[in-house]
């Protein structure tokens, strides 16, 4: 009498193989979403620009002085905040644009929240706004009595 092979090894290799398959599939995603949140969900703190690992565009649009930095980024934005004097802040703001100054804040934002990490603009704040060859808007919020700055970057 002969032997035939059992049926049941084949499908059990077939069977770990599809499953391996799933697994690999099922898991690009989620490593593409993990590393996602991590850039784009995060806020990022550091002592000063230079400890900044983000690419240079965006690196450079914080002042060099500027201490105590919290960082997030988005798709085609950035938000940041910090502390710098201001007289630094308005130098810096020069040598992006010899229009570009701060003043006083009339867009009406004192006491309000202003964009994504929750700065709440003072009375006595100043803004400032830079607009790049490339369309990007800059703006520069300013409290001169403790020097926190939120600074809000939209790149085109």
């Amino acid at each position: 009498m002969q032997q035939t092979a059992s049926p049941s090894r084949p499908k059990k290799s077939q069977r770990k193989l599809v499953l391996t398959v799933c697994a690999v599939i099922l898991s690009i995603p989620i490593v593409i979403g993990m590393v996602l949140f991590w850039t784009y969900g995060t806020d990022t703190h550091h002592s000063s620009r230079n400890t900044i690992w983000w690419t240079e565009r965006g690196r450079n649009l914080i002042p060099p002085a500027a201490t105590d930095i919290t960082l997030r980024q988005d798709f085609l934005d950035h938000y940041a905040t910090y502390t710098i004097s201001t007289t630094d802040l308005n130098a810096f703001l020069l040598t992006l644009d010899p229009d570009s100054k701060l003043s006083p804040d009339s867009t009406g934002t004192a006491g309000k929240v202003i964009g994504n990490l929750g700065w709440i603009a003072p009375k006595h704040a100043l803004s400032g706004s830079y607009i790049a060859g490339n369309g990007g808007v800059h703006s520069y919020y300013h409290d001169p009595k403790t020097g926190l700055t939120y600074q809000e970057s939209a790149y085109w």
